[in-house]
């Protein structure tokens, strides 16, 4: 699985910080603004007409959501485990990382870091909070995010942390407003916490560095130019964004109308680059990867008309100075993903932007450039929901993110900023109760369906199963009834097959003799010394040497009746020959071992005992014929009188 990644410009700006400027000291931008700059913070301001929503939507889709993955995307192994404190203290030793192959840059790790934050947070909000609380608690206390002054630094490394602050600070000022009640504070750590991040908002302005000039608001055509034109671009560029959204959601949160309205100005400076084609310039002069930074703006505006429309303002309808609405900036994104080369007159301008020349990147079939960009239409309707319930009908269909969150749910959350625009939207709109009682709803209907349906397979299983039992029952009936007639000495119990000619009783003469086994199958082996009595004679001495023949599912006895053996053996002996040419070795085998079977589910073993009684009948051999019927009559007995007197 791999996360997308997104590369932030080593912007060579500078943050105005609290020691000689303040907020009134910034340009004010008069071709900007906006309705949005009068707007006013309401009393007792809440996002969610009910805070169970968003409580509802991480416990339906926390499921696959992992914070290992970001670790995995990213290579964070060597780094990981100091986040926390880097961020914190505010490491500047991290700008070190993009020397070391670890990252693009300290700004670049820290947002994988609040990423990996994230992703944890959702995934567990009550532990996963606490590296927040911890964070902001130390930045109240020790104030260490400042843009540095020092002249020892590089330029790149002034616009490394002026990037990694404004990020960061804008991300976290909108994820605490959104998640105010998961974070544990007591009322002196809340006042310092806010205090310091509206300050913060407040009073740093994105500014150029030396020999750059502000990104020029009214005239867009400087975004076409090829090379450096010393337009600092980052001063319109992805932190306002972030400084917007964060001012503008903690603003509303706190009631700080100061801090609201410096958001809107951010705002406002950012929607004034977009131009009468609805394009965001600054990411459209990404080179080949224009697309990619295209498609954060869906959630962004998302989140920024969910705000407005809390305070009764109407976002998609807002006018911007180009000309376009912010419901036709959506119209123009779902346009240009499936024509990227409306982006080229910006794209060009840094044709090696990125790992692949703009030109070689524009030769490319649109499936390839989504690919390489992310670009996942059901996504992006999905985090433009609400101009699609508005203006798109024809999205419709590509809207529910549920189905496939297992596979896409890292393009919902922590994707541009840290909190998730499809959650905010979702939770405001109170559309995962609705949803998960649709849910329980067509769960039902499909259980009662799937009841009725499963009923209906089950009676018509049935039938049929009673029609084939009663075909394999007569079928088996006819079978058993030939296979009896072949073994008429058995009857069939079940799926056994019992003796049934009259049984014999062995009577102890004197105890047994055990003996030595010579096999495994050799068991209560021993000489024994009785009569066999049945019914019309019996036998006054019955002396083998016999052992219980173990084997699977059959009782089966065995007797040696070689020549050395009791003389009472002597008719067996002498029909042993012949008896094996008949019927085989299984119950006459070359040993002189005679083998006597009362119960067995082996159809082998009952047709040759069939065979030995057939033998014997037909033999003209009354002495032979007796002794066979005394000992297959008391296999039984025989059988029992070893188990119970001689040891196995």
């Amino acid at each position: 699985m791999k996360k997308i990644l997104f590369i932030f410009v080593l912007s060579l700006y500078s943050i105005q910080g609290f020691a000689s400027n303040t907020y009134d000291s910034f340009p004010v931008h008069e071709f900007a603004k906006s309705p949005l700059r009068d707007l006013k913070v309401t009393e007792n301001w809440e996002l969610f007409k009910d805070p169970s929503e968003l409580d509802l939507l991480h416990e339906r889709f926390k499921g696959p959501v992992h914070e290992k993955y970001s670790i995995g995307w990213w290579n964070m192994h060597p780094y990981v485990d100091d986040c926390e404190r880097a961020i914190s203290e505010w490491d500047k030793s991290w700008l070190s990382h993009k020397g070391q192959g670890l990252s693009n840059g300290i700004q670049s790790s820290f947002i994988r870091c609040a990423t990996f934050f994230t992703h944890q947070h959702f995934r567990n909000r009550d532990e996963g909070i606490k590296v927040f609380e911890r964070i902001l608690l130390s930045w109240a206390k020790n104030e260490p995010v400042a843009y540095p002054t020092s002249n020892n630094l590089k330029m790149w490394e002034h616009g490394a942390l002026g990037y990694a602050s404004t990020m960061l600070v804008g991300d976290f000022a909108s994820f605490y407003a959104v998640y105010y009640d998961d974070f544990d504070f007591t009322q002196d750590q809340r006042q310092a916490v806010e205090s310091y991040l509206s300050d913060w908002l407040i009073n740093h302005d994105i500014d150029p560095p030396r020999m750059y000039q502000r990104c020029d608001l009214e005239d867009l055509t400087k975004f076409e130019f090829i090379g450096n034109n010393f337009m600092s671009i980052d001063y319109c560029g992805s932190n306002r964004w972030r400084l917007a959204l964060g001012a503008v959601y903690l603003g509303l949160k706190t009631g700080n109308q100061k801090l609201f309205t410096a958001g809107n100005r951010h705002l406002e400076i950012a929607l004034a680059v977009i131009d009468k084609d609805g394009i965001y310039a600054p990411w459209a002069r990404k080179g080949a990867l224009a697309l990619s930074y295209q498609r954060q703006l869906p959630e962004v505006l998302t989140l920024l008309a969910v705000a407005y429309e809390s305070i009764g303002y109407d976002f998609y309808e807002h006018q911007l100075p180009h000309g376009k609405k912010i419901h036709e900036v959506y119209d123009a994104f779902f346009d240009f993903i499936y024509h990227p080369e409306k982006l080229n007159k910006y794209a060009f301008g840094i044709p090696d932007y990125g790992d692949l020349d703009v030109h070689e990147f524009d030769k490319l079939p649109l499936e390839e450039k989504w690919h390489r960009e992310y670009i996942n239409p059901k996504v992006l309707a999905a985090q433009s929901k609400g101009y699609v319930l508005r203006y798109r009908p024809d999205l419709m269909s590509m809207i529910d993110y549920s189905k496939k969150w297992g596979k896409f749910w890292d393009n919902y959350i922590s994707v541009f900023v840290n909190i998730s625009g499809v959650a905010v939207y979702e939770a405001f709109n109170q559309n995962v109760s609705n949803f998960l009682q649709e849910q329980d709803e067509k769960l039902k209907e499909k259980q009662e369906e799937n009841r009725l349906r499963l009923k209906k397979n089950a009676e018509a299983i049935k039938a049929k199963k009673d029609q084939e039992q009663e075909q394999l029952e007569t079928k088996k009936a006819q079978e058993q009834e030939q296979l009896l007639a072949e073994i008429p000495i058995y009857d069939m119990n079940d799926e056994a097959l019992i003796l049934n000619l009259d049984q014999a009783e062995f009577f102890e003469i004197s105890p047994p003799n055990q003996q030595n086994k010579n096999v495994g199958w050799e068991t209560h082996k021993a000489e024994i010394y009785g009569e066999l009595r049945l019914e019309n004679f019996h036998i006054p001495k019955f002396r083998p040497l016999a052992f219980k023949f173990d084997v699977l599912n059959e009782s089966r006895l065995s007797i040696n009746v070689g020549e050395l053996n009791a003389p009472e053996f002597r008719p067996f002996t002498r029909h042993q020959a012949s008896l094996q040419k008949e019927c085989g070795l299984g119950l006459m085998n070359e040993y002189d071992w005679m083998s006597f079977v009362s119960e067995t589910t082996n159809m082998k073993s009952a047709k040759n005992q069939q065979c030995h009684y057939d033998y014997f009948k037909e033999a003209n051999d009354e002495e032979a014929w007796k002794l066979f019927q005394a000992v297959l009559g008391g296999t039984d007995s025989t059988l029992n009188y070893l188990e119970e007197n001689v040891e196995r």
